[in-house]
């Protein structure tokens, strides 16, 4: 791993450790892709990973490319305690 994605991450771990200390037990991650809500079709993802996983290369879904994307999804829905996606289309549900 690189020095600079590693300390990025430790960064990133700095705020989810102090969340746990203060008894969080889980933390959700969350990623949308599309036009927002306002404009048009989106699609939202949200992962919970174990306390203690370390994911080279997580980052923003729009920061990475398609390939790389693909094989982070493989390997966080391997590794996580729970994840799910919705596609919402910028109508009102009833």
């Amino acid at each position: 791993m690189k020095e600079k994605e590693e300390k990025r991450l430790k960064i990133l771990k700095e705020y989810e450790n102090k969340l746990y200390e203060s008894g969080l037990k889980y933390i959700a991650g969350i990623d949308e892709a599309g036009r927002g809500p306002l404009a048009g079709p989106v699609v939202v993802g949200v992962v919970i990973m174990k306390k203690d996983s370390f994911i080279e290369g997580i980052n923003d879904s729009k920061k990475i490319t398609e390939n790389k994307r693909e094989k982070l999804y493989e390997q966080i829905t391997k590794e996580a305690i729970a994840w799910s996606t919705r596609y919402y289309n910028g109508k009102r549900n009833r």
